[in-house]
Order: C-alpha cells, then sequence, then structure tokens
C-alpha cells in the first residue's frame, strides 16, 4: 500500500502528478496518478467549511457573514480566505483566528462531512485511503 501526499503550494488546476511535474519538475513515470494527492493549499479551508464549530469555538460575536460562500473552497485564495476567517473572529472573546493558538483545537472539532462536502482533493484523499486500506 502506497500513497504520496505533497504540499500543493498553490492552486491546483491539474492532477497531482500533472501540477508537481510543472510546478516542480517532479517525474513520475509508471505511478498511477491515483495515489498522488496534493495537501489543500491552505488548511484554514477545511476549517471554514464547518461555520457551526467555527461559531461554538468562537461564541458570542463571531459573524459568519464574512466567509466565503465557494461551495468549493479550494477555489478561495489563501489571502481572501485568511482575511475573511480574521474578519468573522476579531469581534470575538478569543480574539482574531491565530493559526499557532486556534487551528489544532478547531481541527479537532470540524465537521469531517462538512469539509468533504467543500474540499474536493480531501474528499479524493479519503476515498484513495479507504480503498487501499481495505484492500490491504
Amino acid at each position: 500500500m502506497t500513497a504520496l501526499l505533497v504540499d500543493a503550494e498553490g492552486p491546483v488546476a491539474t492532477s497531482p502528478c500533472a501540477h508537481l511535474q510543472s510546478r516542480d519538475g517532479w517525474e513520475f513515470g509508471d505511478v498511477p496518478d491515483d495515489v498522488v494527492h496534493l495537501m489543500i493549499q491552505n488548511m484554514e479551508a477545511w476549517i471554514v467549511a464547518d461555520t457551526t464549530a467555527l461559531a461554538a469555538y468562537y461564541g458570542q460575536r463571531f459573524n459568519a457573514n464574512p466567509l466565503p460562500e465557494a461551495q468549493d473552497l479550494e477555489t478561495v485564495p489563501k489571502t481572501a480566505l485568511a482575511a475573511a476567517l480574521e474578519r468573522a473572529t476579531r469581534a470575538t472573546q478569543k480574539g482574531a483566528y491565530h493559526k499557532i493558538r486556534h487551528a489544532s483545537d478547531l481541527l479537532q472539532r470540524i465537521d469531517r462531512q462538512k469539509v468533504l462536502q467543500r474540499c474536493p482533493s480531501c474528499t479524493r484523499l479519503f476515498e484513495t485511503l479507504g480503498r487501499l486500506i481495505a484492500a490491504a
């Protein structure tokens, strides 16, 4: 059982192998594309996918209005997502979202199904891992 998970380092418009080949010059030879996966360019997209968990975590004065409504959060530019998350959380008692202080707690609270619905690369990764594990 083999799978490769690599940072996308930016927006992805092609298959993982093609992305890594054009961006970084990687050569894959006969490696099947379905075992190569790219991490989301901005893991905050996983957090933003579950506004219910965000609201519960930040409590009063959390404002979901600035958060992107895009069905595919992987298409939202990193800077736009960061700015929206900051605006949504800045008036809360916990203060504005901070990756070091808040991300690990939030990642434990988010609903996996909501992330899978709004982050296609996560769906692809989980489906592939499930298939590989079942076959093993």
